[in-house]
């Protein structure tokens, strides 16, 4: 029995790839003129449906808001009942009904056209209704449904799925959309903070910036580097200028190799040779610099001072 359903399952997943590589012979020039038509639009890019298509509507409606194109989704049952005066005269409507027959659809079609709005018709039959009322039609057919009754929307809701995603991406290089343009929308989560945090954001400043005067004995650089918890602590002059950093592994070093330790000042055994970012560098940056260097945090510099310092281990904490 378990041989049987692992066979179905891979069977459905051979039929939905076969309906996929069947959708590149609908991908043409038709494809290309209503990316045009989208790109050109002066309105929202709206998505209508009903059932699995409405689903599928939202996904695609969500991804490409996500991505450049300002879009939402209306189910057309609602549209009957007040959803219609979300639209304005400059918006396109997505109308998606795989059999291009779908009553309640259809019905909201000659209302959204006297509203000033184009309507592009998504169905897997060229002489649907849909494709007749549409002004302009894109054609997705699959040879059979994965579903063995052949009568549950699965390959065709698949291939309609991805059809939204090669829409999407298509517009979204056409409008050369960067990754600072996505992290506009996507401010939380890792992906936010990836793509919007910078230095500034995250870096340690004011009283818990780890400094010690370069003239300071060894014993109270032990002290700074423990109290400010950093591992660290940067040397400066009495000026202000920063003249090297002291790590916790410089200490054990320092000891090591010298019997008059504790008669040491910090510039005596500090390390002049130390990495640093501007306030503006991304802290996703500042923590690949970190990992590909081997070194547990930054210093942050503004015009040649140290404004702040970056800690691998909060940029990690932070989800980054």
């Amino acid at each position: 029995m378990n041989n049987e359903i692992i066979n179905i399952a891979k069977k459905v997943i051979d039929d939905e790839v076969e309906a996929l590589i069947g959708l590149k012979a609908y991908i043409n020039d038709n494809f290309n003129e209503i990316v045009q038509v989208i790109y050109e639009c002066k309105g929202r890019l709206i998505f209508t449906g009903i059932g699995k298509s409405g689903h599928i509507s939202k996904k695609i409606s969500a991804t490409l808001s996500s991505t450049g194109t300002s879009s939402f989704f209306m189910h057309s049952t609602e549209a009957f009942h007040g959803d219609l005066g979300m639209i304005q005269a400059d918006d396109i409507v997505v109308a998606i009904s795989y059999s291009g027959e779908t009553e309640d659809l259809l019905k909201t079609i000659p209302i959204i056209k006297r509203l000033g709005c184009s309507v592009i018709g998504v169905s897997g039959n060229e002489k649907s209704t849909l494709s007749k009322v549409s002004d302009y039609h894109q054609l997705i057919k699959v040879e059979k449904e994965a579903c063995p009754l052949d009568l549950a929307p699965t390959s065709s809701a698949t291939a309609t799925l991805v059809w939204g995603d090669a829409l999407a991406i298509s517009l979204m290089k056409k409008k050369d959309f960067k990754p600072e343009d996505f992290a506009k929308s996507h401010p939380g989560g890792t992906l936010g903070k990836r793509l919007l945090l910078s230095a500034k954001d995250v870096m340690i400043c004011g009283d818990e910036l780890p400094i010690i005067g370069n003239n300071e004995l060894s014993k109270d650089v032990i002290k700074n580097i423990s109290e400010k918890g950093m591992g660290v602590t940067f040397v400066i002059s009495n000026k202000g200028e920063v003249l090297g950093i002291i790590t916790d592994g410089d200490v054990r070093r320092a000891i090591d190799k010298s019997h008059y330790f504790f008669d040491m000042t910090a510039q005596d055994f500090m390390n002049t040779n130390f990495i640093s970012v501007s306030p503006d560098e991304l802290a996703s940056q500042c923590l690949n610099m970190m990992a590909e260097k081997k070194i547990g945090c930054l210093a942050v510099m503004n015009e040649g001072s140290l404004v702040g310092v970056i800690n691998q281990k909060d940029l990690v904490k932070l989800g980054i």
